[in-house]
């Protein structure tokens, strides 16, 4: 059974490399023009030539991945720009459209490869199902993921970046004590602190003309984050109130470190109930085979 297998994979890639070796310099994508010479070319042969410049599998995939999510909107609705933008990604870089090409691609691709599999060993079929799942559920799942890590990125830095904005904001102002921690953090941090760059793009948005506390909660609202969303809030009422920012500042970053507190606590609480299941998956099968087996064959044989 096993040399079977092995001679059905190195046909297929002997077959395979044999049609890429063929048939790979059309497949190859071109080469990017220069700028001077992209100004001079019609804007139609332009946009031709630019849209042979993707990926092969991108350029079959992606126009049915469209049509799909046209005809079927209940599938695609589960990924848009706002899904993107809070994992951390542009929108322009990586699209709704590309992220369902590529479901359609990793839950395809795992079943086709199944099915031909199966044909040499019939139960890879049953192993392929759950794995075509996973893969179609793949990139919606790995978005997820960056979207509360960023989340809890953000959330740990808060606090911290509250109490450096506190003192400064008493002497000098809440707009330059924000502006001034920020670009501290972003400097120290090699640009690697989250919450320093998104605050220096509302702080730029200010600088534009645009109100402060407005800017910090669009950046909340992309990042899903509703303590910041908060914050801007309350601080834009103390603005308006009269009431003294540096209260505002101490109460949230109050709040911050009771929360993570709590977050903490809860996940202490859970590390005993883990604990006691490994044991139990350890221990139990082992009970299982050395006492309770040997005990069920005696009673068994003496029946």
């Amino acid at each position: 059974m096993l040399l079977p297998l092995l001679g059905a994979v190195a046909v297929s890639i002997a077959v395979f490399s044999l049609l890429m070796a063929i048939f790979g310099p059309w497949l190859a994508s071109p080469r990017r023009l220069e700028a001077a010479r992209a100004v001079a070319l019609p804007r139609e042969r332009y946009e031709r030539l630019v849209t042979s410049e993707q990926p092969w599998w991108e350029r079959i995939v992606a126009p049915v991945a469209g049509r799909l999510a046209q005809r079927m909107p209940s599938l695609a609705s589960q990924i848009n720009e706002a899904t993107i933008v809070r994992a951390g990604l542009d929108p322009a870089s990586v699209s709704p459209a590309e992220v369902y090409a590529a479901k359609l691609v990793l839950g395809g691709g795992i079943l086709l490869v199944g099915v031909a599999i199966s044909a040499v060993v019939p139960i890879v079929f049953l192993i392929a199902l759950p794995a075509a799942f996973a893969g179609y559920i793949f990139p919606t799942e790995y978005l997820g993921y960056r979207t509360r890590k960023r989340q809890a990125e953000l959330l740990g830095e808060l606090p911290d970046f509250l109490a450096l904005v506190r003192p400064l904001a008493a002497k000098s102002g809440l707009e330059h004590a924000v502006a001034e921690v920020s670009d501290a953090l972003h400097e120290s941090s090699g640009g690697r602190h989250l919450l320093a760059e998104q605050v220096r793009s509302a702080v730029a948005a200010y600088g534009i003309g645009s109100d402060l506390f407005t800017a910090l909660q669009d950046i909340a609202t992309a990042a899903d984050l509703e303590a910041l969303d908060e914050l801007a809030a309350s601080l834009g009422s103390a603005r308006r109130l009269g009431k003294g920012v540096s209260e505002v500042l101490a109460e949230h970053e109050r709040a911050l470190r009771d929360d993570e507190q709590n977050r903490l606590l809860g996940s202490a609480s859970m590390v005993q109930p883990k604990l006691a299941a490994i044991l139990a998956g350890i221990y139990l099968p082992e009970f299982v085979l050395l006492v309770i087996v040997p005990l069920f064959v005696g009673a068994i044989g003496r029946i």
